[in-house]
């Protein structure tokens, strides 16, 4: 009797089993992978730059948990909004994305007839906090931003200061110190950062507002007199805000994010926050972000589309103050 019961036990599960083993084939499908073809993320600014790298140093880590080589794309131009515009007018599948700054909702804001509408992108998730610092030529002896105004009073149009572009947050930035300082500085726009602030260490240009990060790699050319930040940043904990330095920009913050092609499978842009947001926790990640001058944001991070929202009413109060457009 035992033996029988034994038996009859061993066989109910093996049937059991075997049971359990047709029901991925016969009853449902496993699902199809999100990711079947090589990612593109798409950046506005050139190689070299500090956004460029940041991308680079996420796509690496990013690739084998999603499952594809993921091709880094530079595409500069027209502030930022060629890139945008090529990854708004793709297939939504989450296999373009955009790796940018804010600059480049802010010119898609500023610019006469732009070659996109904002919410023609998605907000997949906020990488880091930018500080956009304001860096001096050290040839000019000014040590603070102080002295380097002092010294645009004393030949008007005389200095210059570099930006990563017409329309982006530097250049606003700097149009507001501008008019509310009385300092007349001519501004030289780039594309892109890493021009601007190698013409500042060549000494083509007196000034620069670039990452803070950017600047600080090239600490025995370029003094860094201010940071527009809402406090002081921790890589760089010498460096005071414009608001300390009584040049006050309220609620103005840039920053760096992921976007997709609008219309994307929410499913596939929860898949990519994920992600991505495990990538930036990443202790050598975290420390590389740093080093680059960005604050990586891991914890106690809000919707990244609120973020959207409410930052561009700040940067339109900026706007309008600077009096700045897209030419």
């Amino acid at each position: 009797m035992g033996g029988t019961m034994y038996r009859r036990s061993l066989l109910n599960r093996t049937l059991l089993g075997a049971a359990a083993a047709l029901v991925p084939t016969v009853g449902s499908k496993a699902a199809p992978p999100m990711f079947t073809k090589p990612i593109r993320a798409v950046a506005p600014f050139p190689a070299g730059g500090n956004v460029d790298a940041a991308t680079r140093i996420i796509a690496e880590k990013l690739s084998p948990r999603l499952g594809q080589p993921i091709v880094v794309d530079n595409k500069t131009g027209a502030a930022g909004m060629i890139a945008a515009a090529f990854v708004a007018k793709s297939d939504p599948d989450g296999h373009t994305l955009l790796f940018t700054t804010s600059s480049v909702l802010l010119s898609i804001q500023l610019a006469k007839d732009p070659p996109l509408k904002v919410s023609d992108l998605l907000p997949v998730t906020q990488l880091f906090d930018v500080g956009i610092g304001f860096g001096v030529s050290k040839d000019l002896g000014a040590k603070d931003l102080a002295g380097f105004l002092q010294l645009a009073k004393e030949r008007p149009g005389k200095l210059s200061y570099g930006s990563y572009g017409i329309g982006t947050g530097a250049h606003v930035i700097a149009e507001v110190l501008k008019k509310r300082s009385g300092a007349n500085i001519v501004h030289v726009p780039y594309r892109g950062e890493a021009p601007a602030i190698n013409d500042l260490v060549a000494g083509q240009i007196s000034s620069a507002f670039a990452s803070i990060g950017g600047l600080a790699q090239f600490p025995q050319k370029i003094q860094i007199v201010g940071v527009a930040s809402a406090r002081r940043m921790a890589q760089f904990p010498d460096v005071p805000t414009f608001d300390e330095l009584g040049f006050s920009m309220g609620t103005l913050s840039t920053w760096g994010g992921v976007f997709a092609a609008d219309k994307t499978p929410p499913a596939i842009v929860e898949k990519l926050a994920t992600e991505i947001d495990q990538v930036m926790a990443l202790p050598d990640v975290q420390q590389k972000m740093r080093e680059l001058g960005y604050e990586p944001l891991t914890s106690g991070k809000v919707s990244f589309d609120a973020i959207v929202k409410e930052q561009a009413t700040a940067w339109k109060a900026a706007v309008d103050e600077a009096n700045v457009a897209l030419e």
